[in-house]
């Protein structure tokens, strides 16, 4: 009866505080783990690196491969499942919620099964194609086989964290993604060096540790101990609930994924204007991924809190919240934009001393490091759009801004044979224009739901009358 009380009260208690302190409290703890996680990333790759340029090369190989099946799962699946969840228990339609839990975890590992035997085939001829050979290609293609073999793992973890997101409750997978992130610290020398495990230790340590955090999440989740008890059998057959997922979730993932492509292939085009443009460019986009980790954290706040004042048919919420997690992403990611701006050094000196690099790298903070404030809102607003439940907006409006980024990058430097300035100018223009059309686009769409949802309640009421 306790739990069912919280249950019933949560999603009131978080739409009844202060939209200031309801943002901070949901965002707050993933914000924590985003921390760690760089820390982590830092640490993995320095153990890495002392197995030699082979390692490193493989390493870097399956990266983006992983980047883009991580990011499509959590950011566009785990996304769609949160949203959904967050809906259904803001209209306080709890068995909804608890169908719509059950069914995203089967989801998660059906996608990881079937994405780990894709890849015990493709692996070799994908590196292959991406222009490996020899020892690089081999390490590379066993490390992917070994790491994505238990995707099925990773993405089931990362389930059961958006079902807890999706209800209200950050605390939780931040404790277990904390522990998880610290054990892969630990174990990775462990299984590489001590047990003598080498690369493929590196992928083992991840697995094993992401499986040791995995059993306390279930306990939570499948326990009763959150707001939702996933339900997996239910009164009859019907594939609703995967569809209410997939409608916000493939959106995202197409959209996560779209940028991640967008982001390859414009640095294909900085890569011909020669190496120090590459390396000052790939030491730029190192610093972009780390603070967008940061804006993850408030955006993934407002698709929970969204989510739920939906449910709750309370507009006035909606805009509250997503306007105060953008005035603190704009204070989160701009200082930094500004410093770099004005010393450019201080990152770029902690890994080279290249005069070159150096002076790419200064024109990018420069030209780019004014508009990190803007990326951040236009993060803010497109997982405020899958709150919603309407992701197609942000995922058209991501494809025409990377359509037309490469265009206005290709055109520069191959037609009007201009260097890495127009280029880094045009990434800052189109990160301006992005925020402010996706702001304006989401406060159309709101308010165009909000007149929809008016008329109904009205015709609603009329009915009732006539009755």
């Amino acid at each position: 009866m306790k739990t069912a009380g919280v249950a019933r009260s949560e999603p009131e208690r978080l739409l009844a505080m202060a939209p200031l302190g309801a943002v901070v409290r949901l965002a707050a703890p993933t914000t924590v783990v985003m921390a760690v996680s760089a820390v982590s990333n830092v640490v993995y790759t320095y153990f890495v690196s002392r197995l030699g340029v082979d390692a490193i090369g493989a390493v870097s190989l399956v990266f983006p491969v992983s980047l883009l099946a991580l990011t499509a799962m959590g950011g566009g699946i785990g996304a769609g499942a949160a949203s959904a969840v967050a809906r259904a228990l803001g209209a306080g339609r709890r068995e909804d919620a608890a169908a719509l839990a059950g069914q995203a975890l089967v989801l998660s590992v059906v996608i990881g099964l079937g994405f780990g035997l894709v890849v015990q085939g493709l692996a070799g001829p994908l590196f292959r194609l991406m222009g490996a050979d020899g020892a690089v290609h081999a390490s590379a293609t066993l490390f992917a086989r070994v790491l994505f073999g238990g995707a099925a793992i990773t993405f089931l973890g990362g389930m059961f964290d958006s079902v807890m997101r999706g209800e209200g409750n950050v605390r939780v997978p931040a404790v277990w993604s904390t522990t998880s992130l610290v054990l892969q610290m630990a174990c990775t020398p462990l299984f590489m060096f001590r047990f003598g495990w080498g690369l493929v230790g590196a992928a083992l340590a991840m697995l094993a540790c992401q499986g040791v955090a995995t059993v306390p999440r279930a306990f939570w989740v499948l326990g009763g101990r959150g707001l939702v008890r996933p339900v997996f059998r239910l009164p009859r057959f019907t594939l609703a609930p995967v569809r209410e997922i997939l409608r916000v979730g493939v959106p995202a993932a197409l959209s996560t994924s779209v940028s991640n492509v967008g982001l390859m292939a414009l640095t294909a085009v900085v890569t011909r204007l020669g190496a120090a443009d590459l390396a000052a460019y790939g030491l730029g986009t190192r610093l972009d991924f780390l603070l967008m980790s940061f804006g993850y954290g408030l955006s993934a706040a407002v698709l929970t809190l969204v989510g739920m004042a939906t449910g709750a048919n309370r507009p006035d919420r909606v805009q509250a919240f997503v306007t105060r997690a953008a005035a603190i992403t704009v204070v989160l990611l701009g200082i930094p934009g500004l410093v770099l701006c004005w010393r450019p050094a201080l990152w770029l000196g902690l890994f080279t001393d290249d005069a070159g690099i150096h002076a790419v790298g200064a024109q990018y903070f420069r030209i780019i490091g004014p508009s990190y404030a803007f990326v951040g809102v236009s993060m803010v607003v497109a997982f405020a759009f899958q709150g919603l439940g309407r992701a197609i907006i942000p995922l058209v409006w991501m494809i025409g801004r990377v359509v037309a980024v490469l265009a206005a990058a290709v055109l520069c430097t191959h037609a009007l044979g201009l260097g890495e300035r127009a280029v880094f100018t045009t990434i800052a223009v189109a990160n301006v224009l992005s925020a402010a059309g996706l702001a304006t686009l989401f406060l159309l769409t709101e308010r165009r739901l909000r007149v929809a949802r008016t008329g109904a309640s009205v015709t609603e009421l009329a009915a009732t009358g006539t009755r």
